[in-house]
């Protein structure tokens, strides 16, 4: 399938829009049969996040076609319609674990389709504002640079799939892991696994947060409303 991601400031009451249409079957039926595979819409404070997931033959044009079409015939849909046209800002891809090629965010990025059953977290964290930095954050996250030991801790501790986007000076983690991941449990194990306070202290100098601090307790887990 393809995912494309988009987020704003400033955009919450968005958040009542996406969670009555999680309980519109109709529509969801709909968005269903003309090539929708699933949405994830997230806030926290003044932020919005959404993450679309489409066919695999469906890029940004054909995705935003859809909407459009869909949204004269239901018009709840117009504020979906709104987030694609421009109203949120269409992300890059920074990383992916085990990441072997790029796409262009108006292509999507290629996902395999997820697990029958799965748990999902949407994290955020501010990264230092300084334009050197942030392209180093970039940089060190590109491919073939992941520390090859932190790959198999996150696979060690049930982390499926992880993905790193980035607006401006906020990053976005998706983190698709085993159903009962638990951050007291799991997070834990992870956070002592070899190299990990070695890698937490090397991207350190790029976040606003406290540089002793685990990858459990730097990222922030945004409120959820999924389509499935």
């Amino acid at each position: 399938m393809r995912r494309f991601t988009f987020a704003t400031y400033n955009s919450l009451s968005d958040s009542i829009a996406f969670q009555n249409l999680k309980s519109d079957k109709v529509v969801l039926d709909e968005l269903a049969k003309s090539g929708v595979v699933n949405f994830n819409y997230c806030s926290m404070d003044s932020i919005s996040y959404l993450v679309l997931d489409m066919e695999e033959d469906f890029n940004l044009d054909r995705s935003i076609k859809v909407f459009n079409d869909l949204a004269l015939k239901y018009s709840q849909l117009g504020f979906f319609t709104e987030i694609l046209n421009g109203n949120y800002q269409l992300l890059d891809r920074i990383y992916k674990m085990e990441q072997t090629i790029e796409y262009a965010a108006s292509s999507g990025q290629l996902i395999p389709y997820q697990k029958a059953d799965y748990g999902r977290f949407i994290l955020t964290l501010e990264i230092i504002n300084d334009p050197v930095l942030a392209e180093e954050y970039i940089k060190v996250h590109g491919i073939g640079m992941a520390w090859p030991q932190i790959t198999e801790n996150m696979k060690s501790v049930g982390i499926h799939e992880m993905e790193l986007y980035l607006m401006g000076y906020r990053a976005f983690l998706i983190m698709d892991t085993k159903p009962d991941f638990d951050w007291d449990i799991d997070g834990k194990v992870w956070g002592d696994l070899p190299k990990e306070k070695d890698w937490q202290a090397y991207v350190a100098k790029f976040q606003k947060t406290n540089p002793e601090s685990k990858a459990a307790e730097k990222w922030k887990t945004m409120k959820l409303i999924s389509m499935h």
